[in-house]
């Protein structure tokens, strides 16, 4: 674990995200999450009991460190400097929690994490968890209430390019920094918010919650 991770959580919350990036390395090492408990536990240096204690479930294992990378990336966007464009915040927010140091584990972890039905369903967990936790994070920084429609709105723009990101580097190899910004570009001024020529004539039409005060730069075609 990095110095950063010791300082931001809680002596026992820091044991289990320990446990956690062990199990993460050795799915790597192993090229396989097809472990049983008894193999992990006694591979991490842990009785099954603890692993229990820390994960009810062998998928959640790759939990905590889900986690630690959503409070990393909030932990940034409070932290930047307000003056410096949302979009580059985000950035440095993708980067701080899923490249740097932790690169090569997002590289060679998530293609497994896809693999696996179970640990798929605790990222879409994750992701959820993310969205709602990254609103209240936005919404000063868009002139928001936290509980507005535009703020959820900005915040599952947030985690739905994370989301698409990884999955285009699993999928298609694409650079996931790259993958990430073209993605929000896409929610920021992309059809969702482009004025149609015209609209249903049926009742009123709906309202779009405005996502360009994000300040994303036209998609690439």
């Amino acid at each position: 674990m990095t110095a950063v991770m010791e300082r931001e959580i809680e002596p026992r919350e820091g044991a289990r995200l320990r446990a956690s990036e062990k199990c993460c390395a050795l799915f790597i090492a192993r090229g396989t999450t097809d472990l049983t408990i008894t193999e992990i536990a006694s591979e991490i240096g842990i009785s099954q009991r603890t692993f229990y204690r820390y994960f009810p479930v062998k998928a959640e294992s790759v939990g905590p460190v889900f986690d630690w990378s959503i409070r990393r990336f909030n932990a940034v966007i409070v932290e930047t400097n307000p003056d410096i464009a949302l979009t580059e915040v985000l950035r440095l927010a993708f980067r701080a929690s899923l490249l740097g140091e932790s690169a090569e584990r997002t590289l060679q972890l998530f293609p497994l994490v896809f693999r696996n039905s179970e640990m798929w369903s605790v990222f879409m967990r994750r992701v959820h968890d993310g969205e709602l936790s990254v609103a209240p994070v936005l919404a000063p920084r868009l002139g928001l209430a936290a509980d507005s429609v535009a703020a959820r709105a900005a915040a599952a723009a947030v985690a739905s390019s994370i989301r698409i990101a990884l999955e285009d580097m699993v999928t298609a190899g694409a650079d996931p920094e790259i993958a990430y910004v073209r993605t929000l570009a896409q929610f920021t001024s992309g059809p969702l918010v482009t004025t149609p020529r015209r609209l249903p004539e049926v009742g009123s039409p709906p309202r779009h919650a405005n996502l360009t005060s994000m300040g994303g730069a036209n998609p690439t075609p």
